[in-house]
């Protein structure tokens, strides 16, 4: 069990596993229990969002002999505002080193960030984790290097599963929460990132941009399997 297999891991989840909230926008409601969550991700061929995804990855660190745990998380909003307490979930995983894992954020790193002092590049983007307090970090992202935004701040603190249970079912019904507002489907490409947002397919090939209307929910579907490999039931 090495840092290169758990690097090996996220990847290949990153890349093939899609961020979606597609069982939100068709208002079936789900819970976090995680042979529903398997059966969802595994045997159905889904994505999911953050609850759902790093949930899975954790139980599949544990299983197969790493010492990894969920970790609570607070995203910033676009005005810089940060969410409540389990707004977010992450995972922490202690090897030699210490890392921060994420495979439920959407577009954020692709490898583990070791949880240390200094500027990170993941082949993409660069990170940086700060310590704020005891146990309490703070995540930023940049494209060049030089200019930071904050992404979310992590606690280190034990949690367990069902802490989660309360907001996970409130992003999915009440009418102010962002996934209920909006539908998101994404996961990054060799060269991009492809990505139904709303009413617009988008897909990015290195500088090149392309945005398509879709057009009702056939061709959502359409677009779902085509670009993603999901059916939706």
């Amino acid at each position: 069990l090495t840092d290169e297999a758990l690097t090996s891991l996220h990847k290949k989840h990153i890349f093939q596993v899609p961020f979606e909230n597609l069982d939100i926008h068709y208002k079936n409601v789900f819970d976090l229990n995680i042979i529903k969550v398997y059966q969802k991700i595994v045997t159905d061929g889904r994505g999911g969002f953050c609850y759902e995804l790093n949930l899975l990855f954790n139980w599949l660190l544990r299983e197969i002999g790493f010492s990894s745990r969920i970790v609570a998380s607070r995203i910033f909003d676009e005005k810089g505002v940060l969410g409540p307490k389990f707004d977010h979930m992450s995972v922490y995983v202690k090897t030699e080193k210490e890392f921060l894992v994420d495979v439920g954020y959407g577009d954020l790193f692709v490898a583990p960030i070791e949880i240390k002092r200094g500027t990170q590049y993941d082949g993409r983007n660069y990170f940086r984790i700060d310590e704020m307090s005891k146990n309490e970090y703070l995540l930023s992202m940049s494209a060049d290097g030089l200019n930071f935004q904050k992404r979310y701040t992590f606690s280190l603190d034990v949690v367990n599963g069902s802490d989660f249970d309360t907001i996970c079912f409130d992003k999915q019904t009440n009418p102010n929460s962002y996934f209920v507002k909006n539908i998101v489907c994404t996961k990054p490409t060799k060269t991009g990132r492809v990505t139904i947002f709303n009413s617009k397919l988008i897909e990015k090939n290195n500088k090149l941009r392309i945005e398509t209307l879709i057009q009702g929910d056939d061709n959502l579907r359409d677009y779902l399997w085509d670009k993603f490999e999901i059916a939706i039931k």
